[in-house]
């Protein structure tokens, strides 16, 4: 896609609507008398005291407290949701399951069986409260109508969706919206991740990251008094001791976006950290989130495969400055 089609689609997002097919989302169903207790004590987030409108980020850490997914967590009828990465889910779900030892749980991927839209634009708000009666009004928020599931996520001073729904009626949705709203791409939504300062675990960066580094304490994906999870050691030691050195940033550079866990340079070519999710700019280059070294950030001159990083800011107050 060149810089004036994506430009079009960015305006549209502002000031028309813009629909994007995200077929990358996997999601992961969790049910049983045991489903709330079993995540309870394997996330980092609580899955317990859920409003039926409420999501909530948390990650899936390992015994040394790296990020293994990052998941949102979506209440259902019968226990929770949790949306991911698609290639994550597939390769966590196995490791998942030998937690589940006598517990009433049973893990069901939906992937094949449910799909993912994004919506932007007033546009588009007008077409969903036409599909679903209703929708969230603050980040976080959930609604549904029937098998819909509709969250709304940040967009600067407004609000995009994320609609969960069924394959077939997904289509339909899809056919209907990109003949009302532009049609826009996965890589123009986690552009809209990424000025929205919300990060995604993919399998590049799996397993290497804490996820106080991905800024998930102003998130809201972090709680510090739920209990003991996989990794919560690690974590809490990082809270409680002010030992974070490294969290997320927003930055632009010039050139093609680089891959998921390619390396930030200093100007001295040494390590300063690891680009988390990249997508091509409206305004030409790329913009990014990467984890970075907190002193290296404050110094600036920085690279990313040559280039120069220019440090943005971030929707939120970020940890550790």
């Amino acid at each position: 896609m060149n810089t004036s089609d994506l430009s079009s689609i960015a305006l549209a997002a502002e000031q028309g609507g813009v629909v994007c097919p995200l077929p990358s989302l996997g999601i992961l169903h969790v049910t049983g008398d045991d489903a709330t207790d079993f995540l309870h004590n394997q996330l980092t987030q609580s899955a317990r005291d859920f409003a039926e409108t409420e999501t909530r980020l948390a990650a899936w850490c390992n015994a040394k407290g790296r990020t293994r997914a990052l998941f949102r967590m979506v209440p259902s009828d019968t226990g929770l949701l949790l949306i991911t990465d698609s290639e994550v889910l597939a390769a966590v779900q196995p490791k998942l399951q030998m937690f589940v030892l006598r517990a009433q749980v049973a893990l069901t991927n939906l992937t094949d069986s449910e799909g993912f839209l994004g919506f932007a634009g007033p546009a588009a708000e007008v077409l969903l409260t036409e599909i679903a009666g209703s929708l969230p009004t603050r980040p976080g928020e959930l609604t549904r109508a029937g098998d819909l599931h509709i969250i709304a996520l940040p967009h600067g001073e407004a609000l995009r969706y994320l609609m969960l729904a069924p394959s077939g009626q997904l289509e339909e949705i899809q056919t209907r919206a990109e003949q009302a709203l532009t049609p826009g791409d996965e890589a123009f939504w986690r552009l809209l991740d990424i000025r929205s300062g919300l990060p995604e675990v993919t399998l590049p960066v799996q397993e290497s990251i804490i996820p106080t580094m991905l800024n998930l304490e102003p998130l809201g994906g972090i709680s510090y008094e739920k209990g003991c999870y996989p990794g919560q050691e690690v974590v809490a030691r990082m809270h409680y001791l002010g030992q974070l050195k490294r969290r997320l940033y927003r930055a632009g550079m010039a050139g093609p976006p680089p891959g998921a866990a390619a390396s930030v340079v200093d100007a001295k070519g040494g390590t300063a950290g690891t680009v988390v999710s990249a997508a091509p700019s409206p305004e030409g280059g790329s913009e990014l989130l990467a984890v970075l070294r907190i002193d290296a950030a404050k110094t600036g001159e920085l690279f990313v495969d040559e280039q120069p990083l220019a440090l943005l800011d971030l929707p939120y107050p970020p940890p550790g400055d």
